[in-house]
This record gives C-alpha cells, sequence and structure tokens, in this order.
C-alpha cells in the first residue's frame, strides 16, 4: 500500500515537473515572438524641423553694416584715411506703412471650372494675376481646384469679398497681415550708410597709388558693393509683397448623388470574390505550416523532459527494487 503511494506520489511529481517545463518552453517562445514583433514593427521619429518664412524680418547681423576701415594710405606725402571722407547719411524720409498681407480661402461652390474663370477675371479687373492654378477630379466626379492670385494691396479686402459672393459656403478663412515697416526703415537706412561708404571708397581708390592701398581700397569696395546689392534686392522683395497681396483660394465643388454605373458586371464581381476566397485559403494554409514548423521546433525540448522522465522513473523503479 505504501509503494502505491510512494508510486503515485512521484508520478504526480513527475507530471508536475513536465507540464512546467512545457508551461516554461511555451512563454519563452511567447516572449521571443512579442520582442521579435517590437523591433520589427519600430519606426525611427523624425522631428520636425521648424521652418521659417522668407518675409521674416532680417536683423543688422544678416543685413550687414559698413566694412572696416582699411588701413592708412600713403596718397602723394599726405596721409588719409577713410574717417577723413566719412560724412553722417541723411536720415530716410517719412514712409507710408509697409503690411505683407495673406488670405487662405476655402469655398464651397456648383460649378468648380466656372469658379476659377469667374476669380481669374477678377483678378485681371484689378490689374492683378494667376500666380498658380490646378483642378482635379476623383472618382465620384467630385472636382477640386486650387489657385493662388497676386493682387494690388489697394484692392486686397475687394477681390475677397468677390470671391465670397461666388461661394455657396465659406469653409475656412484665414487672414495675415505681416507688418514689416520697421524691416524696411532698417533697410534703407543701411543702404544709404552703404552707398556713403561706397562713394568714400571710390574716392580713396581714385587717390591711391601704390599697389598695395589700390589692392586694400578695392578689396573693401567689393565687400559694400555685394552689401548694397543684397539690401537692394531685399528691399525690392518687400516692395514686391507689400505692393501686391497674396490671395490662396481652395475650392471644392457640391457633393453630388451619382446613378450606379450603366454597364454592370457581375461577372467580374464574382472573380473578384473568387480571388478573395482562394488569398484567404492560401493565408491558412500558410498558418498552418507555419503552426506546424513551429511544433517541429519544440521536439528537442519534449524529448530532454521526455528523457528527464524515463531518468526519474528508472531511479524510482531501482529504489523500489
Amino acid at each position: 500500500m505504501d509503494q502505491q503511494k510512494i508510486t503515485k506520489k512521484v508520478w504526480s511529481i513527475a507530471k508536475k515537473v513536465l507540464i512546467a517545463l512545457i508551461i516554461a518552453v511555451v512563454v519563452i517562445i511567447v516572449l521571443l515572438i512579442v520582442v521579435f514583433a517590437y523591433f520589427n514593427s519600430s519606426t525611427t521619429r523624425q522631428v520636425a524641423q521648424p521652418s521659417y518664412s522668407g518675409s521674416e524680418s532680417l536683423g543688422l547681423a544678416e543685413t550687414g553694416i559698413a566694412p572696416a576701415v582699411p588701413p592708412t594710405l600713403n596718397i602723394g606725402e599726405q596721409k588719409t584715411t577713410a574717417s577723413d571722407l566719412l560724412t553722417t547719411p541723411s536720415t530716410p524720409g517719412t514712409i507710408q506703412p509697409k503690411i505683407i498681407k495673406t488670405d487662405n480661402l476655402s469655398i464651397i461652390v456648383e460649378d468648380v471650372d466656372k469658379a476659377v474663370g469667374q476669380i481669374t477675371n477678377e483678378a485681371v479687373l484689378v490689374n492683378g494675376f494667376v500666380q498658380n492654378s490646378s483642378v482635379t477630379e476623383n472618382e465620384k466626379g467630385q472636382k477640386y481646384a486650387d489657385i493662388i492670385l497676386r493682387v494690388p494691396a489697394a484692392n486686397f479686402e475687394k477681390v475677397i469679398s468677390e470671391i465670397k459672393s461666388l461661394a455657396k459656403l465659406v469653409e475656412r478663412e484665414d487672414v495675415n497681415g505681416q507688418e514689416v515697416t520697421q524691416e524696411y526703415v532698417d533697410l534703407q537706412a543701411n543702404l544709404t550708410h552703404n552707398q556713403a561708404v561706397e562713394a568714400q571708397y571710390l574716392e580713396l581708390l581714385k587717390r591711391a597709388q601704390k599697389v598695395e592701398e589700390i589692392i586694400a581700397v578695392r578689396d573693401k569696395l567689393d565687400q559694400v558693393q555685394g552689401e548694397i546689392e543684397s539690401l537692394k534686392g531685399r528691399l525690392r522683395y518687400l516692395d514686391n509683397q507689400t505692393e501686391m497681396s497674396t490671395i490662396a483660394v481652395s475650392i471644392t465643388s457640391e457633393a453630388k448623388v451619382t446613378l450606379p454605373a450603366e454597364k454592370w458586371q457581375p461577372w467580374e464581381v464574382i472573380k473578384e470574390a473568387v480571388k478573395n476566397l482562394i488569398v484567404g485559403l492560401q493565408n491558412f494554409v500558410n498558418f498552418i505550416i507555419v503552426f506546424i514548423f513551429s511544433l517541429i521546433g519544440l521536439i528537442p525540448y519534449l524529448l530532454v523532459i521526455f528523457l528527464i522522465y524515463l531518468l526519474i522513473r528508472w531511479i524510482y523503479k531501482r529504489n523500489k527494487k
């Protein structure tokens, strides 16, 4: 009776050990699958880089200052420096406020093509122009258009009002006005200063006699003239942006209920359904194959567990004898 109890107890312990080993193997396999899936699905995050508008103000470091005065030049028998010729630039006169106006509109209309034509005519009537225009149509027959207008700043509000009158619904509107008067004044003052320095370097160049004096003045003169061209370009850009405002319009046609296609193709539908069925069966068979091979991969572990069981059984029988 005692031997039967011992046998049952040993057999119970062996079963528990076997079950524990199987559970441990399954847990390890699941953890490996989860880790593998995690590393495969991880993607590199991209950090958005901040963008800067071309109309942002330029500081003095960007617009440039007068270059350093060249070394003392011996012109004839008299020592002359650029500071001897410098004069205080005159203060620029007052100017009208400089404001860059932009507007972004999203509207819904009955006829996109007609609306694009009317908006184009409105721009032309006020001596403006279309900078960019595009029209697209989706598979449902709904049209979309994007059009960018440049119109005189004096007619900015008038053109916007006319565009709104063409819409069945104004979905969104963003009006922006950027004040650039201070930047414009600073650029003009800097330009005046650099032009004065340029005139003085030109005078020094005329009076220079030695080769090294000519080279030194020429280098400084090139720097100043480069700054002058940069300042003039920035002023021309601000003049263009403030004199001609920008209006960007996104146009969408009203959603219309369309009738089904005249040509019904049931055979194509059947072929598509059969194709989907075959793909589904293929996926199922692929799953079974992967599952079977996964079980095959567990055979070494099960074999070890079986050998442990046989060893325990042999030890038990030996002790029993």
